[in-house]
């Protein structure tokens, strides 16, 4: 949670400080990037206080680090406050969610009156600025927490279509219909499951259809994404809140994930991507089946069936200290593998026509059929995104084509250039099937690791080779 994203809200709160107070304002965010001022501040909107090294030990990174107010009348003798713009004294106050400091209020003296007046109402000055830390931290948490609903209601609506029975998983392979199976079976217990998979093989569908067969298929079936709710808003979001829990809480508290799946099935998509702090409350909350609401002092018992599901090696993620390897034996009892389309593909063409039934009709568009040239190009295709990509290829084909069968123009550039690319090696000099074959590799890799700097340093792990070498490699297949 930053407080860029209410940019605007922060920038008047300075310029209302200054007005009521006739004293200078500068408001940081989490990484000391000044993103509200007045006067000489506000021309500085946009840069770093202290270079934004978070581990400083001047004023600023210290009370992001504690917490604590900061207050002088003697900035040039301090240590470790750097008088550049030759201020005379200041007031300094962190902006909290849940003990958390996500930001600063500074309040500045540049002349000897200004000075003094901070001296005589330093109680007064330094309460003010406390309410305001909390307005501003209460606008964002609504702000986000708006973000969070319409993310959350677009997801429902956009997944409404989608019926959750074991029938609408579409498949022929023999490795799925195990996996139909086995969820089949398992569905009747309340065992906890595990569903790991790489993105877009429908760990989520296989959650539902799981709820839908088993005997809780009356009571709710909720569903938290862990990557997609920030880290702040998280616990709230699983355990709920009491009244006046933080800044910002709903008056009569909230209920949460946890309480309104009780007797029915609380899915936790993307579980690798939890937090380690709440991991153990996680743990606490499977093994005694009680959660602890924020601010709460009594626990609330609650009766849920836990399917969790990642894309993520847990295993690996315990040996790097990054998952809690109790709770991991915690949530496997029962493992199910989503094998990725690459392993099973004679599913793809079954998906394909099933994908144009779909998108015609939601586009109204006649399209019914798949001209061959097209259908061996996305036969041939390695889909990274799995059966999510199946559904975005082709709603973008049926968007492109003016006649009834998919052709080979109507498909995205990623398709045609791999099918471009194949076709003008193949038969060619060894060293382009080797630079083909290596795109290939590294390509598919990255789908899977993310192309973020994180992901990137994942896939040269993967791969067996330095992170120099990998974005050699990148550069010189135009990866990058």
């Amino acid at each position: 949670m930053t407080l860029s994203l209410i940019r605007d809200t922060v920038q008047q709160a300075a310029q209302a400080i200054t007005a009521a107070l006739d004293l200078e304002t500068e408001i940081v965010d989490e990484s000391l990037k000044i993103i509200g001022g007045t006067g000489r501040y506000a021309e500085k909107i946009g840069s770093y206080e202290e270079n934004g090294d978070l581990d400083s030990p001047f004023v600023y990174a210290s009370c992001l680090r504690n917490g604590r107010e900061y207050i002088t009348f003697e900035p040039g003798s301090e240590t470790f406050y750097a008088a550049k713009e030759k201020e005379m004294a200041e007031i300094c106050c962190p902006i909290q969610i849940e003990q958390k400091a996500i930001g600063l209020i500074g309040l500045i003296a540049f002349t000897p009156q200004q000075r003094q007046l901070m001296i005589e109402k330093t109680s007064e000055l330094t309460t003010f600025l406390r309410i305001m830390a909390e307005l501003i931290a209460g606008k964002l948490v609504i702000s986000q927490s708006n973000i969070h609903l319409q993310n959350t209601l677009s997801s429902l609506l956009s997944s409404s279509d989608e019926s959750a029975s074991f029938q609408n998983i579409i498949s022929v392979s023999d490795v799925m219909e195990k996996v139909k199976q086995r969820a089949l079976q398992v569905s009747q217990s309340d065992s906890t499951i595990l569903i790991t998979g790489e993105s877009g093989t429908g760990k989520d569908l296989l959650a539902r259809c799981i709820h839908e067969e088993s005997p809780r298929s009356d009571k709710p079936f909720v569903s938290v994404n862990c990557a997609a709710i920030p880290e702040m808003l998280l616990e709230s979001e699983l355990f709920g809140y009491e009244k006046g829990a933080f800044t910002g809480a709903q008056k009569g508290g909230k209920l949460g994930k946890f309480q309104l799946a009780d007797h029915g099935t609380l899915f936790l998509d993307e579980i690798g991507d939890m937090p380690l702090h709440l991991q153990v409350k996680l743990l606490t909350c499977l093994q005694n089946h009680q959660v602890d609401p924020v601010g709460g002092e009594t626990p609330i018992n609650v009766d849920v069936r836990i399917i969790a599901a990642t894309n993520k090696n847990l295993e690996e993620m315990i040996e790097k200290k990054q998952f809690r390897e109790d709770l991991y034996f915690r949530l496997n009892v029962i493992p199910i593998y989503l094998p990725p389309l690459r392993q099973r593909p004679e599913d793809i063409e079954l998906l394909l026509t099933h994908a144009i039934r779909k998108f015609s009709q939601k586009l109204d568009k006649p399209v019914s059929a798949i001209e061959p040239e097209a259908l061996s190009a996305l036969l041939s295709y390695h889909w990274p995104g799995n059966v999510r990509e199946v559904e975005n290829v082709i709603e973008y084909a049926i968007n492109m084509e003016n006649s009834s069968s998919i052709g080979l123009s109507s498909l995205p550039d990623k398709i045609l250039s791999r099918t471009s690319a194949a076709a003008s090696t193949r038969g060619g000099l060894l060293k382009d099937q080797l630079a083909c074959a290596e795109r290939e590799i590294i390509a598919e890799c990255l789908s899977r690791t993310g192309h973020s700097l994180e992901g990137k340093r994942k896939a040269a792990e993967i791969l067996g080779i330095s992170e120099s070498t990998l974005y050699r490699r990148l550069r010189a297949l135009d990866l990058l």
